[in-house]
């Protein structure tokens, strides 16, 4: 297994952040779609949300190291010779919104969680801070309770899952189009 990207395959470590994030990114939708519409237990909640912010950041570095990688292991695998111009220009979008996404989210969650009442010492009995795995605390770069900011952050995060969700099963369905009917070697090339 090759380190660095070929015209053929990605590198090993081009799959191993594609596959960690995809799990964790899948992961925290539907971690966060539960707690948004079916999690009412306040103390649960707040726990469950601490792991969730925790996992954000944890995509967030991978998500820069996966930019730097891509920087620095510029080759990628080339598309099938036969691919039309349209799919090539299809993946191309799909693969610029995915990678704003993995930034969007955790900064848009982060910004909510921050401007946040629950974030204020003085407005609850029990502060809700930006830790992560309660290891250290995010800095919070806006000041807690400012109920625009945190609705407007909100409505980002949102709309941006839904975005997310639709644009990764466009990729999961293109990676097993190409897989089953057309029988390139697209999703292989990103298998272990």
């Amino acid at each position: 297994m090759s380190l660095r990207n070929t015209r053929a395959r990605w590198g090993w470590p081009a799959k191993l952040l594609h596959w960690t994030m995809a799990i964790l990114i899948i992961g925290l939708a539907l971690v966060g779609t539960w707690m948004a519409n079916f999690l009412n237990d306040m103390v649960l909640q707040i726990e469950v949300t601490q792991w969730h912010k925790s996992f954000g950041f944890v995509v967030f570095v991978l998500a820069v190291l996966r930019v730097v990688w891509r920087w620095a292991n510029p080759v990628s695998p080339l598309p099938p010779a036969d691919q039309p111009a349209w799919e090539r220009w299809m993946a191309h979008g799909t693969h610029w919104a995915l990678y704003v996404l993995m930034f969007v989210m955790p900064l848009s969650g982060w910004l909510m969680a921050s401007a946040s009442e629950f974030n204020d010492p003085g407005a609850y009995p029990m502060q809700i801070k930006n830790m992560v795995f309660g290891l250290f605390e995010l800095p919070d770069p806006i000041a807690p309770g400012d109920e625009a900011l945190e609705a407007i952050f909100h409505t980002i995060h949102a709309w941006s899952s839904y975005l997310l969700a639709a644009l990764l099963l466009l990729h999961i369905g293109g990676a097993l189009k190409h897989h089953f009917k057309d029988k390139d070697s697209i999703l292989r090339r990103m298998l272990p």
